[in-house]
């Protein structure tokens, strides 16, 4: 992964916030009760050039039971509209 060169905080549209959501739920066993925090986005320059809008966050859902599991990191990029999970090393790193 390239160094990052900046960054610039930048809004989500609420079509954005839904794609996100639906990614990463779609192996929920119930999606809609999923809860959210902290979603954020950054738009990131790489040493390499390439530019890249960065979104992490937290996401909790139900187990098998019924019951919260807790939240955990989730992070990805938003290319060409669709987001994308990937494994940052900190997702949720000062950017």
């Amino acid at each position: 992964m390239s160094e990052i060169v900046s960054s610039k905080p930048v809004r989500l549209s609420s079509a954005q916030m839904t794609e996100i959501k639906s990614e990463v739920t779609q192996d929920f066993l119930d999606p809609f009760s999923a809860q959210f925090r902290n979603i954020r986005a950054v738009d990131v320059s790489l040493a390499n050039g390439q530019q890249e809008r960065r979104v992490c966050g937290e996401v909790n859902g139900k187990n098998r039971m019924g019951g919260y599991v807790g939240f955990s990191m989730f992070g990805g990029v938003i290319v060409n509209g669709d987001f994308q999970q990937r494994d940052f090393f900190s997702p949720c790193e000062n950017w």
